[in-house]
């Protein structure tokens, strides 16, 4: 039962050849023309990443948040993880993993910062990307209805750890 991704992933391929004699269209040249626009895509997307990217690890770096919430009773890497989450999903993820390593995965800590993980989206990161792609320049108020979903959960999940304390 282990390797039956496997055999999905495999399925999926044979069914689509399959569909593709068919109806019979070319599969190899609909995969290279499907391919070609992927990259072009992908060079679109890659300014507004690398931006995102590079602002994320930099304010991280700087570690000025640790700094501001070491004397609350709730963990700092939750604090931050409630922080970052809007922003980047890899930063919250790796802070997620640190909480795990810190207080064991079967804590109240750790099932809370997956609750957050889980809870929102990054709210701040997707906007920017698909807004800054399409070039849409009225958001109007996607960003604040963002934000407080993101702040609501946060609220939600420390409300739940001093529950659960």
């Amino acid at each position: 039962m282990q390797g039956i991704s496997y055999y999905i992933i495999l399925g999926f391929i044979v069914i689509t050849l399959l569909v593709s004699l068919f109806k019979k269209h070319n599969a190899y040249e609909s995969f290279i023309k499907g391919a070609k626009e992927s990259m072009k895509m992908g060079i679109s997307l890659f300014p507004y990443l690398l931006i995102m990217i590079v602002s994320v690890e930099s304010f991280k770096a700087s570690r000025l948040l640790n700094d501001l919430f070491k004397e609350l009773p709730i963990p700092e890497d939750l604090i931050l993880q409630g922080i970052f989450r809007p922003i980047s999903s890899h930063a919250s993820l790796s802070l997620m993993l640190q909480i795990f390593k810190e207080y064991g995965v079967d804590s109240n800590v750790s099932f809370i910062s997956s609750i957050l993980q889980g809870g929102n989206d990054t709210t701040i990161y997707v906007m920017s990307l698909y807004f800054g792609v399409c070039g849409i320049k009225k958001t109007h108020h996607a960003y604040i209805v963002g934000i407080i979903c993101d702040i609501i959960c946060f609220i939600l999940c420390v409300i739940l750890f001093f529950i659960l304390i």
